[in-house]
């Protein structure tokens, strides 16, 4: 058996010592840019939507509501687009204005433009 000098064993044990560094050093690094940065795709939570209302069968002015709240009155041809709707399932009624005829629709908006048709009686 081969006998190694002191100072062989101690340049021996330094190169080990590092690469030990040197590996350790390269998985902090990552774990930092992993914490940092994420490992996936954030996925913004939508909870707002914009809603295009049309009265398909009908033009005329129209009170809407979303589950029993008043929104805005439609135009002369029954359209109107509304901002900030929350999403979800929603309760839509159009009443016109001078009370003759409403309609009803149960959609559930989602993130995006939606487009709800109210028919009219």
């Amino acid at each position: 058996m081969k006998k190694i000098n002191n100072n062989k064993r101690r340049k021996l044990f330094m190169k080990k010592n590092v690469l030990t560094k040197g590996i350790l050093v390269l998985v902090v690094i990552a774990l930092l840019a992993i914490g940092f940065t994420g490992c996936g795709t954030v996925i913004p939570i939508c909870t707002t939507a914009t809603v295009n209302i049309t009265t398909p069968n009908d033009s005329w002015w129209y009170y809407i509501y979303i589950d029993g709240t008043y929104w805005d009155t439609t135009n002369s041809s029954g359209n109107i687009t509304l901002y900030g709707v929350p999403t979800g399932y929603h309760s839509f009624y159009a009443v016109s204005t001078d009370y003759m005829y409403s309609g009803y629709a149960y959609p559930t908006i989602v993130c995006g433009v939606n487009n709800v048709p109210i028919y009219t009686y």
